[in-house]
């Protein structure tokens, strides 16, 4: 059973930001709502030192003292938001709480938002600069994190990182995440009026603001239609409620399906990206649980082998597994 806390925030939420989605709603509106929201639940800003940059191009907020990448490394966040809003208040104090748990400085990257800026305005952003922080060559640890629109942000950018090239991260987080546009997912239907934060009506609205006129399916868009292979250590969190709940379910076995590893956490009656809510004892267990997923897999300083070596093995006749580390690779001769 959720605690008095969560029950109590499920409410809120219920008679808050559920009615928000109804016909005739607009961008301008979803906004006001969202700088209301910022407006609670970020007014306590948090004590640690910040420092707003430019990477790649993209405005940037480093959260956490520089000499934290020196220690344990870099965590990439990508924001929610439904890649059309930013509660920039709130995701640095959540992107604080991140910093404290792992030891780690935390990047918050400011992606171009829609309709202003269509797809892939903001997965070019994320992956832009995700690029420019492996090629720091500093060979410190860079893990990626985001939540709802910034979870599907993440795996399209590992797949995208994966394409070009580019090392994978030591592992990724991802919260919540929508992986799925076509709104294929039994949750959808099945959670609709068990979700205290979405109703139906914010999937008409907000992918069409997001990727007006293109294919839904496309892996860029819906990262579960993509390819999944040599992707590094995933975890998934998400709430049993919540509409988008298929959406970690089946993107958690398509990881598995693929050979990689990750493992998901769902849970019971707790709303969408409910780590964020710092002020619930399940969001501060979620927290420890992100943390310690993410010391091991640092720690273990995991590396998959990229497509080429993956296709050279496969074509010698050796059964082996996407995420086969660059070690084991050396050892077959590549």
């Amino acid at each position: 059973m959720p605690s008095l806390r969560a029950r109590l925030t499920n409410a809120l939420l219920r008679l808050t930001t559920k009615p928000v989605w109804k016909p005739g709603l607009d961008i301008a509106t979803v906004r006001r709502h969202a700088a209301r929201a910022d407006a609670r639940y970020g007014r306590r800003p948090p004590a640690v030192a910040t420092e707003q940059v430019e990477i790649a191009g993209v405005p940037a907020t480093w959260i956490g003292d520089a000499a934290l990448v020196e220690r344990k490394g870099t965590l990439l966040y990508l924001h929610g938001g439904a890649w059309c809003v930013h509660l920039p208040a709130t995701y640095r104090r959540f992107a604080a709480a991140l910093s404290r748990a792992t030891g780690m400085r935390v990047l918050l990257v400011d992606y171009r938002l829609a309709p202003e800026h269509r797809h892939p305005a903001a997965s070019d952003d994320c992956l832009a600069v995700y690029r420019a922080l492996t090629e720091r060559d500093d060979g410190r640890p860079i893990v990626i994190a985001g939540d709802s629109a910034g979870g599907n942000l993440t795996l399209v950018t590992l797949m995208r990182a994966r394409e070009s090239g580019l090392p994978q991260p030591a592992c990724a987080v991802v919260l919540s995440p929508a992986t799925d546009l076509m709104l294929t997912g039994p949750s959808i239907r099945y959670n609709a009026q068990a979700d205290p934060m979405f109703s139906p009506l914010a999937g008409t609205l907000l992918p069409d603001l997001y990727c007006p006129g293109d294919a839904r399916n496309h892996p860029w868009i819906s990262p579960l239609f993509g390819n999944w292979y040599g992707l590094p250590p995933l975890h998934f969190i998400a709430g049993s409620t919540e509409m988008l709940l298929d959406d970690s379910v089946r993107a958690h076995d398509r990881a598995l399906q693929a050979g990689n590893e990750a493992s998901i956490d769902v849970w019971p009656d707790l709303p969408h990206v409910f780590p964020i809510f710092d002020w619930l004892p399940e969001a501060r267990s979620a927290m420890g649980t992100i943390a310690a997923f993410i010391d091991d897999r640092v720690s273990r300083r995991h590396t998959p082998a990229g497509p080429a070596a993956i296709e050279v093995l496969r074509d010698a006749g050796v059964l082996v597994s996407p995420t086969l580390d660059l070690e084991t690779a050396r050892r077959s001769g590549l």
